[in-house]
Protein backbone atom coordinates (compact mmCIF):
# COMPACT_ATOMS: atom_id res chain seq x y z
CA UNK A 1 0.00 0.00 0.00
CA UNK A 2 1.51 3.10 -1.08
CA UNK A 3 1.12 6.07 1.03
CA UNK A 4 1.46 9.74 -0.51
CA UNK A 5 1.83 12.76 2.05
CA UNK A 6 1.05 16.23 1.18
CA UNK A 7 1.58 19.12 3.66
CA UNK A 8 -0.62 22.31 3.91
CA UNK A 9 0.74 25.54 4.97
CA UNK A 10 -1.06 27.43 7.68
CA UNK A 11 -0.30 30.84 7.92
CA UNK A 12 -0.09 32.76 11.28
CA UNK A 13 0.86 35.96 12.41
CA UNK A 14 3.54 35.95 15.15
CA UNK A 15 3.95 39.13 17.31
CA UNK A 16 7.14 39.81 18.42
CA UNK A 17 7.56 41.90 21.72
CA UNK A 18 10.55 43.86 21.71
CA UNK A 19 11.18 45.51 25.08
CA UNK A 20 13.93 47.95 25.52
CA UNK A 21 14.43 50.33 27.93
CA UNK A 22 14.71 54.22 26.69
CA UNK A 23 14.00 53.41 23.24
CA UNK A 24 11.17 54.08 21.13
CA UNK A 25 9.57 51.50 19.04
CA UNK A 26 9.57 52.98 15.98
CA UNK A 27 12.89 53.80 16.39
CA UNK A 28 14.11 49.90 16.43
CA UNK A 29 11.67 48.57 13.89
CA UNK A 30 13.74 51.17 11.81
CA UNK A 31 16.76 49.79 12.57
CA UNK A 32 15.54 46.29 12.19
CA UNK A 33 14.19 46.74 8.62
CA UNK A 34 16.82 49.11 7.39
CA UNK A 35 20.82 48.23 6.31
CA UNK A 36 22.77 45.72 5.44
CA UNK A 37 23.39 42.34 7.50
CA UNK A 38 25.75 39.29 6.69
CA UNK A 39 24.78 35.72 7.67
CA UNK A 40 27.77 32.85 7.71
CA UNK A 41 25.39 29.34 6.61
CA UNK A 42 26.01 25.82 6.59
CA UNK A 43 26.45 24.32 3.38
CA UNK A 44 23.32 21.91 3.80
CA UNK A 45 21.36 24.55 3.73
CA UNK A 46 22.57 26.70 0.43
CA UNK A 47 19.30 25.20 -1.23
CA UNK A 48 17.30 28.34 0.45
CA UNK A 49 19.12 31.14 0.53
CA UNK A 50 18.61 32.64 -2.92
CA UNK A 51 14.68 32.76 -1.78
CA UNK A 52 15.43 33.95 1.18
CA UNK A 53 17.28 36.63 0.09
CA UNK A 54 14.68 37.93 -2.49
CA UNK A 55 11.66 37.14 -0.60
CA UNK A 56 13.42 38.88 2.42
CA UNK A 57 14.51 41.77 0.31
CA UNK A 58 11.36 42.33 -1.81
CA UNK A 59 9.14 42.71 2.15
CA UNK A 60 11.94 44.97 3.40
CA UNK A 61 13.08 47.27 0.50
CA UNK A 62 15.86 48.88 2.63
CA UNK A 63 17.29 45.64 3.97
CA UNK A 64 19.83 43.45 2.26
CA UNK A 65 21.10 40.14 3.68
CA UNK A 66 24.52 38.39 2.25
CA UNK A 67 24.94 34.86 2.39
CA UNK A 68 28.96 32.92 3.16
CA UNK A 69 28.43 29.81 2.90
CA UNK A 70 30.78 27.12 5.10
CA UNK A 71 30.83 23.69 6.21
CA UNK A 72 28.68 24.09 10.01
CA UNK A 73 31.55 22.84 12.17
CA UNK A 74 33.27 26.25 10.80
CA UNK A 75 30.98 28.65 11.30
CA UNK A 76 30.21 27.59 15.07
CA UNK A 77 33.71 28.00 15.65
CA UNK A 78 33.91 31.38 13.99
CA UNK A 79 30.64 32.35 16.05
CA UNK A 80 31.83 30.82 19.58
CA UNK A 81 35.53 32.90 19.27
CA UNK A 82 33.99 35.99 18.62
CA UNK A 83 35.02 36.11 14.66
CA UNK A 84 31.08 36.10 12.96
CA UNK A 85 28.02 37.21 14.87
CA UNK A 86 25.43 35.67 12.52
CA UNK A 87 24.76 31.80 11.79
CA UNK A 88 22.35 29.35 9.93
CA UNK A 89 23.15 25.95 10.45
CA UNK A 90 21.11 22.41 10.72
CA UNK A 91 22.52 21.32 14.31
CA UNK A 92 23.11 22.27 17.56
CA UNK A 93 25.90 23.08 19.39
CA UNK A 94 27.79 19.70 20.20
CA UNK A 95 29.28 18.94 24.02
CA UNK A 96 32.71 20.67 23.14
CA UNK A 97 31.28 23.99 21.58
CA UNK A 98 28.35 24.44 24.56
CA UNK A 99 30.93 23.94 27.36
CA UNK A 100 33.27 26.65 26.09
CA UNK A 101 30.34 28.82 25.34
CA UNK A 102 29.59 28.04 29.43
CA UNK A 103 33.46 28.06 30.26
CA UNK A 104 33.58 32.02 28.40
CA UNK A 105 29.93 33.03 29.80
CA UNK A 106 29.32 33.84 25.83
CA UNK A 107 25.65 34.88 25.17
CA UNK A 108 24.02 33.36 22.23
CA UNK A 109 20.47 33.55 21.40
CA UNK A 110 18.89 30.55 19.25
CA UNK A 111 15.98 30.62 17.51
CA UNK A 112 14.52 27.18 16.25
CA UNK A 113 13.80 27.91 12.12
CA UNK A 114 12.70 24.39 11.17
CA UNK A 115 13.05 19.96 10.78
CA UNK A 116 15.60 18.49 8.35
CA UNK A 117 16.02 14.99 7.87
CA UNK A 118 19.22 12.88 6.68
CA UNK A 119 18.67 10.51 3.74
CA UNK A 120 20.30 7.56 2.88
CA UNK A 121 20.57 7.81 -1.06
CA UNK A 122 21.61 5.01 -4.22
CA UNK A 123 21.41 4.81 -7.83
CA UNK A 124 17.94 4.69 -9.26
CA UNK A 125 19.44 1.65 -10.98
CA UNK A 126 20.18 -0.25 -7.22
CA UNK A 127 17.71 -2.45 -6.61
CA UNK A 128 17.79 -2.05 -2.92
CA UNK A 129 15.13 -0.34 -1.46
CA UNK A 130 14.68 -0.86 2.01
CA UNK A 131 17.92 -1.42 4.53
CA UNK A 132 17.82 -0.93 8.55
CA UNK A 133 19.40 1.27 10.95
CA UNK A 134 21.90 -2.07 11.67
CA UNK A 135 22.60 -2.39 7.62
CA UNK A 136 23.32 1.49 7.57
CA UNK A 137 26.28 0.81 10.17
CA UNK A 138 27.66 -2.09 8.50
CA UNK A 139 27.85 -0.34 5.36
CA UNK A 140 29.35 3.03 6.66
CA UNK A 141 31.84 1.32 8.72
CA UNK A 142 33.06 -1.22 5.54
CA UNK A 143 32.00 -3.89 7.59
CA UNK A 144 29.72 -4.77 4.68
CA UNK A 145 31.23 -4.19 0.94
CA UNK A 146 29.27 -5.87 -1.29
CA UNK A 147 25.55 -5.30 -1.91
CA UNK A 148 25.04 -9.19 -2.01
CA UNK A 149 26.18 -9.58 2.37
CA UNK A 150 23.19 -7.46 2.68
CA UNK A 151 19.83 -9.85 3.48
CA UNK A 152 16.50 -8.01 4.29
CA UNK A 153 13.15 -8.74 5.68
CA UNK A 154 12.25 -8.49 1.67
CA UNK A 155 12.66 -11.61 -0.18
CA UNK A 156 11.93 -9.73 -3.20
CA UNK A 157 14.94 -7.10 -3.07
CA UNK A 158 17.00 -9.87 -2.12
CA UNK A 159 16.84 -11.47 -5.39
CA UNK A 160 17.12 -8.54 -7.14
CA UNK A 161 20.00 -6.87 -5.52
CA UNK A 162 21.85 -11.01 -6.23
CA UNK A 163 20.73 -10.98 -9.87
CA UNK A 164 21.58 -7.16 -10.59
CA UNK A 165 24.60 -6.41 -8.77
CA UNK A 166 27.27 -8.72 -9.91
CA UNK A 167 30.94 -8.62 -10.03
CA UNK A 168 32.42 -4.60 -9.54
CA UNK A 169 28.80 -3.57 -9.33
CA UNK A 170 28.24 -5.71 -6.18
CA UNK A 171 31.35 -3.54 -4.82
CA UNK A 172 29.61 -0.88 -2.69
CA UNK A 173 30.62 2.21 -3.08
CA UNK A 174 30.49 4.47 -0.23
CA UNK A 175 30.45 8.45 -0.19
CA UNK A 176 30.39 10.80 3.01
CA UNK A 177 30.72 14.51 3.75
CA UNK A 178 33.74 16.21 4.53
CA UNK A 179 34.16 15.62 8.44
CA UNK A 180 33.27 19.40 9.37
CA UNK A 181 29.60 18.98 7.74
CA UNK A 182 26.69 18.68 10.27
CA UNK A 183 25.23 15.54 8.38
CA UNK A 184 28.83 13.79 9.24
CA UNK A 185 28.42 14.48 12.48
CA UNK A 186 25.02 13.67 13.08
CA UNK A 187 25.43 9.98 10.99
CA UNK A 188 28.59 9.26 12.47
CA UNK A 189 26.48 9.64 16.16
CA UNK A 190 22.99 8.08 15.40
CA UNK A 191 24.33 6.10 12.68
CA UNK A 192 27.59 4.40 13.89
CA UNK A 193 27.11 5.51 17.36
CA UNK A 194 30.49 6.48 17.68
CA UNK A 195 32.36 4.37 15.72
CA UNK A 196 34.13 5.35 12.75
CA UNK A 197 33.60 5.76 8.77
CA UNK A 198 35.24 3.51 6.90
CA UNK A 199 38.65 4.27 5.35
CA UNK A 200 37.97 3.44 1.92
CA UNK A 201 34.95 5.87 2.05
CA UNK A 202 35.05 8.84 -0.36
CA UNK A 203 34.60 12.00 1.09
CA UNK A 204 32.79 14.15 -0.97
CA UNK A 205 33.44 18.20 -0.53
CA UNK A 206 30.24 19.36 -1.36
CA UNK A 207 26.58 18.54 -1.46
CA UNK A 208 26.72 18.92 -5.06
CA UNK A 209 29.39 16.54 -5.54
CA UNK A 210 27.65 13.67 -3.73
CA UNK A 211 24.34 13.85 -5.65
CA UNK A 212 27.02 13.53 -9.23
CA UNK A 213 28.80 10.98 -7.32
CA UNK A 214 25.31 9.05 -6.72
CA UNK A 215 23.85 9.12 -10.18
CA UNK A 216 27.48 8.10 -12.06
CA UNK A 217 27.41 4.56 -10.23
CA UNK A 218 25.15 1.67 -9.79
CA UNK A 219 26.85 0.23 -7.06
CA UNK A 220 27.07 3.88 -5.41
CA UNK A 221 25.38 4.51 -1.50
CA UNK A 222 25.64 8.28 -0.01
CA UNK A 223 23.84 10.82 2.57
CA UNK A 224 22.37 13.66 1.88
CA UNK A 225 19.45 16.17 3.37
CA UNK A 226 16.03 17.37 2.38
CA UNK A 227 16.96 21.02 1.53
CA UNK A 228 19.37 19.40 -1.64
CA UNK A 229 17.24 16.55 -2.48
CA UNK A 230 13.68 18.35 -3.27
CA UNK A 231 13.60 19.69 -6.51
CA UNK A 232 12.18 23.02 -5.14
CA UNK A 233 8.48 22.44 -5.39
CA UNK A 234 7.25 21.22 -1.74
CA UNK A 235 7.86 17.14 -1.28
CA UNK A 236 8.45 16.60 -5.01
CA UNK A 237 11.86 14.85 -4.66
CA UNK A 238 15.20 14.73 -7.74
CA UNK A 239 14.30 11.36 -8.88
CA UNK A 240 17.76 10.50 -10.97
CA UNK A 241 19.12 9.63 -7.53
CA UNK A 242 16.73 7.21 -4.88
CA UNK A 243 16.34 7.72 -1.28
CA UNK A 244 16.15 4.53 0.81
CA UNK A 245 13.49 3.20 3.34
CA UNK A 246 15.05 3.14 6.16
CA UNK A 247 14.12 1.29 9.87
CA UNK A 248 15.38 2.03 12.71
CA UNK A 249 16.87 -0.99 15.47
CA UNK A 250 16.86 0.37 18.64
CA UNK A 251 20.67 -0.98 21.02
CA UNK A 252 17.78 -2.99 22.66
CA UNK A 253 16.88 -4.64 19.65
CA UNK A 254 13.56 -3.02 18.81
CA UNK A 255 12.63 -2.59 15.18
CA UNK A 256 10.26 0.38 13.69
CA UNK A 257 8.90 0.33 10.86
CA UNK A 258 10.50 0.95 7.38
CA UNK A 259 9.51 4.84 6.60
CA UNK A 260 10.38 6.36 3.28
CA UNK A 261 12.32 9.99 3.44
CA UNK A 262 9.43 12.51 2.82
CA UNK A 263 8.65 15.73 4.15
CA UNK A 264 5.79 14.23 5.28
CA UNK A 265 7.63 11.71 7.49
CA UNK A 266 9.99 13.90 8.88
CA UNK A 267 6.87 16.55 10.13
CA UNK A 268 5.14 13.11 11.65
CA UNK A 269 8.33 12.37 13.59
CA UNK A 270 8.19 8.89 12.06
CA UNK A 271 11.40 8.88 9.78
CA UNK A 272 14.34 8.25 12.29
CA UNK A 273 17.07 10.83 10.83
CA UNK A 274 15.59 14.36 11.74
CA UNK A 275 17.44 17.78 12.78
CA UNK A 276 16.49 21.12 13.65
CA UNK A 277 17.85 24.18 11.63
CA UNK A 278 18.60 26.70 13.92
CA UNK A 279 19.91 30.38 13.93
CA UNK A 280 22.20 31.69 16.24
CA UNK A 281 23.06 35.11 17.08
CA UNK A 282 25.49 37.02 19.52
CA UNK A 283 24.63 40.58 17.70
CA UNK A 284 22.47 42.16 20.58
CA UNK A 285 22.32 45.90 18.66
CA UNK A 286 19.39 46.47 16.88
CA UNK A 287 20.41 45.56 12.83
CA UNK A 288 19.41 44.33 9.96
CA UNK A 289 19.87 41.14 11.34
CA UNK A 290 17.06 41.08 14.00
CA UNK A 291 14.83 42.05 10.82
CA UNK A 292 16.26 38.94 8.84
CA UNK A 293 15.27 36.43 12.04
CA UNK A 294 11.87 37.76 12.80
CA UNK A 295 11.23 37.23 8.38
CA UNK A 296 12.55 33.89 9.02
CA UNK A 297 10.03 33.20 11.97
CA UNK A 298 6.55 34.96 9.86
CA UNK A 299 4.81 33.14 7.56
CA UNK A 300 7.27 33.98 4.63
CA UNK A 301 10.64 32.83 5.83
CA UNK A 302 8.54 30.02 7.37
CA UNK A 303 6.94 29.08 3.59
CA UNK A 304 10.15 29.33 1.98
CA UNK A 305 11.45 25.92 4.33
CA UNK A 306 8.55 24.62 3.41
CA UNK A 307 8.93 25.03 -0.11
CA UNK A 308 12.49 23.78 -0.27
CA UNK A 309 11.54 20.65 1.43
CA UNK A 310 11.94 21.16 5.06
CA UNK A 311 9.34 21.46 7.93
CA UNK A 312 8.14 24.75 9.08
CA UNK A 313 9.05 25.72 13.30
CA UNK A 314 6.96 28.06 13.85
CA UNK A 315 4.11 28.02 11.33
CA UNK A 316 1.67 25.16 12.28
CA UNK A 317 1.11 22.81 8.88
CA UNK A 318 -1.32 19.99 8.04
CA UNK A 319 -0.76 17.05 7.15
CA UNK A 320 -2.89 14.98 4.75
CA UNK A 321 -2.41 10.84 3.83
CA UNK A 322 -3.91 9.50 0.59
CA UNK A 323 -3.65 5.65 0.45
Amino acid sequence: MKITYYIIFIATILYFNIIIQGCDFGEIKQKSVTGETTVYVDENLEPLLNDLKTDFEREYKEAKVNFVVKPAKVILTELINGDIKEVMVARDFNQEESDFIKKKSLEVKRYELAFDGIGFIVNPENPAERLTSDDLKKIFTGEYTKWSQIKVQDEEQNVNVKKKMTARNDEIKVYIQRPNSSTYELVKDSVLYGAEFSQSAKICSTSVQMLESIRKYENSIGIINLAWLTVGRQDILDSTVRALRISKITPSGKQYDFEIFHQGTVAYKKYPYIRKVNYFSTEFAITASEGFVTFLLKPGGQKVFLNKGLVPRTQPVRLIQIE
